[in-house]
């Protein structure tokens, strides 16, 4: 059974991760962490910073990285096959490389039918396919907090809790 709700974060299992600690019921623990998503990207710590405007600074943008490498094209479209093959045939090994270092090559150049993908999607983990979903999912959760930041603020919150009592 697959559903729609896919787990990217703790923040998403509320209170039931840490009753699930304190209460010591290792079954429910193991079970919500085997729920969330096992790629690391999309844990918090491991989220882009934001430049001036609110935008998403990447990680290319600021070590002055030329675009990346495609990964599909179209066998018609592809020209950079042709002449990288020449390099290799003109200039061996060295100049080949130079040459898909200057103009990279798609990594798959798929013919009229590219068969495979949809198999392989549907054999995959389920966040795979919602990627993009995931990707907004992830926005909604605030910045993660340094330790200290957060011990200062429960104490504040169990000082105003005594206080009250």
């Amino acid at each position: 059974m697959r559903t729609d709700a896919i787990l990217v974060n703790e923040l998403q299992l509320g209170d039931s991760l840490n009753q699930a600690v304190q209460q010591d019921r290792r079954e429910d623990f193991s079970l919500l962490l085997a729920m969330m998503v096992q790629d690391v990207r999309f844990q918090s710590q491991f989220q882009l910073g934001k430049d001036e405007q609110g935008d998403n600074v990447s990680v290319r943008q600021q070590l002055h990285l030329a675009e990346p490498q495609a990964l599909v094209s179209q066998y018609q479209q592809e020209g950079r096959t042709i002449v990288n093959a020449d390099a290799f045939q003109q200039g061996g090994l060295v100049q080949s490389r130079l040459q898909n270092c200057l103009q990279p090559e798609a990594v798959d150049i798929q013919g009229q039918h590219p068969y495979g993908i949809q198999q392989a999607l549907n054999n995959a983990e389920p966040w795979v396919s919602k990627r993009q979903q995931v990707a907004v999912q992830m926005q909604r959760f605030p910045q993660q907090m340094d330790l200290a930041n957060l011990i200062a603020q429960q104490r504040i919150q169990s000082n105003a809790l005594l206080a009250a009592a």
